[in-house]
């Protein structure tokens, strides 16, 4: 199986720069498309590490987007280690450019890693779940249930995912764990938009999903071992049947 963001990495090469001179981006593009060029000119030695980017003004001329576009884009970049802003000074390639991002590096995954690693977080944060949740938890959990439900009816894909995830947001939460929460929640702010690109409206009106409750429900009784059966039964069923549903 290929890699899901196969297609993000063909538009990527699509747009690649062939040229240092020849660093203008289409001029509908949003400001990720600036990161993606600015880190090619990083890595192909345009912009060496350690040597300040040429000012906002012609920076943005020669890649042809507004200022508050290649502001944003700074913002990403600075938010990623890729650029020191330096007040007074300018912006600085950083050190650390050419270090692979989080989300590149899960981009590379395809389903069955994807899969695994939500294995690896989301069961011992259940298990917290069951021992630690509120009856506040709960019922966010619950509400999240029903969002999924009529995503699901209405096929609704992004809102399904959306709904989904919430639910599994919910159960990390209630596990009263600020680290852990914190490692699954930057999990699912890359995985889930990928994880949403394989499903469609037929694949989520089909599921027959029950799993999702009966976990609710073994968090809300404190069932530590059940809530254990339930996360492995849910997962492995997941990614089995997203699994065949794309080989039709």
């Amino acid at each position: 199986m290929t890699c899901f963001l196969e297609g993000v990495r063909r538009r990527r090469r699509e747009n690649a720069i062939l040229m240092p001179g020849e660093i203008r981006v289409q001029r509908n593009s949003l400001a990720q498309q600036v990161v993606d060029r600015i880190r090619t000119l990083v890595a192909d030695g345009t912009y060496p590490i350690g040597k300040r980017l040429p000012p906002e003004g012609p920076l943005g001329e020669a890649l042809g987007v507004g200022r508050s576009t290649l502001r944003e884009a700074m913002r990403v970049l600075a938010s990623r280690g890729i650029v020191d802003v330096r007040h007074g000074e300018g912006t600085f390639v950083a050190a650390n450019a050419l270090r692979e991002p989080f989300e590149e590096r899960l981009g590379r995954a395809n389903l069955r890693d994807l899969y695994e690693a939500r294995m690896v977080l989301e069961l011992p944060l259940a298990e917290l779940a069951a021992a630690r949740r509120s009856s506040r938890d709960v019922a966010a959990m619950r509400r999240a249930l029903k969002a999924r439900a009529v995503a699901a009816e209405n096929g609704d894909v992004d809102g399904y995912g959306d709904a989904d995830f919430d639910f599994h947001l919910c159960v990390a939460r209630a596990a009263k764990n600020a680290a852990l929460f914190d490692m699954y929640a930057s999990f699912v702010d890359v995985a889930k938009s990928a994880l949403n690109a394989m499903m469609d409206a037929g694949y989520i009106r089909n599921e027959r999903d029950t799993l999702h409750d009966a976990l609710c429900d073994a968090i809300a009784a404190r069932d530590v071992a059940k809530v254990r059966k339930l996360v492995r039964s849910h997962l492995q069923g997941s990614r089995d049947s997203m699994e065949m549903y794309r080989k039709c």
